[in-house]
């Protein structure tokens, strides 16, 4: 069995969720990731032998900052990707043949199902949402991309199936649909050896700030300095960040082993922190991102789960955070209640091709 798994590269959240199914398939499985993620992200993620055949065939959404997407610039850039597509359809229908390709998934560019749909194979789609329910919106503000949408939505038809990730959207224009948890990968705690080599008190509390590659560069860092029992950690540098926040972008530490080692993380409501924190018993510091259309379905399930601390966006880059982190000291940690559907999702996935037989 051959599988090609096409990931989105806007961001890392794709790639985690990816990741962890891709290293939960089947021993004779020969997997070939489709991706413009880095190589050595992908690399270390999937702990199983694969082939990368780098490629990009979304754009997901081009953002101004962290938290606040560029609408027209992601329209122009779309648009430009699919006109690129349609010339590339030949030529990927010839790279899934010479490779003996059984089934495809995306997560969640809409171009793979037309490749499948053309080789008559069968493809998953493995999200929480798509780019048709992000883009839809945007017609309000360019109406002539209703036509590119309504392309968007004829592919996302021709999938298969769709494994409909917690928590999911409806997206009714998919044939199948079938539930399935949080997908991520769980860290080790290595509290004190990640304490020791960023030289933080280990009596204070450690709070994780993760914004993505674009970081929140309005956000006034220095006022870091006033959350006295608290020491913090990203992978990016915060322009005058005081010394209680400490970069660490190398070492022997995996991102899911720093998650593990915190207590607070503070980030955007993405799906992959979600994650993170749901998987992890993390309590989230998080800002509002009313403008994306995942966020709402994200955010009630925060509100369920009862560990999630929203900040309107002033104030989340004002870092009036004293009464959320004054609430997380005072509680216990969040007992872990969530389990990883990772290995079912491949299951499900290894599956499709013995139900076309």
């Amino acid at each position: 069995m051959n599988i090609a798994y096409y990931i989105s590269a806007h961001g890392f959240g794709h790639g985690i969720r990816a990741t962890a199914i891709c290293g939960e398939f089947s021993p004779g499985v020969k997997l070939f990731v489709r991706t413009a993620l880095p190589e050595r992200f992908v690399s270390e993620k999937i702990r199983r032998p694969f082939t990368l055949a780098q490629a990009a065939f979304d754009c997901g959404c081009l953002q101004r900052d962290g938290i606040t997407v560029d609408i027209g610039a992601t329209v122009k850039a779309y648009r430009e990707i699919a006109r690129r597509n349609a010339g590339l359809l030949q030529s990927e229908i010839a790279w899934c043949r010479h490779n003996n390709i059984s089934v495809i998934v995306s997560d969640i560019a809409p171009f793979p199902f037309e490749v499948a749909a053309a080789l008559r194979i069968p493809a998953a789609a493995v999200t929480n949402f798509t780019w048709l329910d992000i883009y839809r919106p945007f017609c309000r503000h360019f109406p002539s991309f209703a036509a590119d949408v309504d392309k968007i939505e004829a592919q996302y038809a021709c999938a298969t199936t769709l494994l409909a990730l917690f928590p999911a959207l409806p997206m009714p224009y998919f044939k199948r649909s079938i539930p399935f948890g949080p997908i991520g990968r769980r860290g080790q705690a290595h509290r004190a050896e990640l304490a020791a080599r960023l030289g933080c008190d280990p009596g204070k509390r450690l709070g994780l700030i993760y914004l993505g590659t674009q970081g929140l560069p309005q956000a006034d860092w220095p006022r870091l300095a006033q959350f006295t029992e608290w020491e913090f950690v990203g992978l990016y540098a915060l322009a005058g960040a005081p010394q209680n926040y400490h970069v660490l972008a190398d070492g022997p530490f995996s991102y899911q082993d720093i998650v593990a080692s915190v207590d607070l993380m503070i980030a955007k409501a993405g799906y992959g922190v979600c994650m993170d924190c749901f998987l992890h018993g993390l309590p989230l510091l998080y800002v509002g991102r009313d403008d994306f259309a995942e966020y709402p379905a994200l955010a009630a399930e925060l509100d369920k789960w009862g560990h999630g601390y929203r900040l309107a966006p002033g104030d989340f880059t004002a870092l009036a955070w004293h009464e959320a982190l004054t609430a997380v000291l005072r509680r216990p940690k969040p007992e872990l209640a969530f389990a990883n559907d990772a290995a079912r999702c491949a299951r499900q996935i290894e599956a499709l091709e013995e139900e076309t037989h």
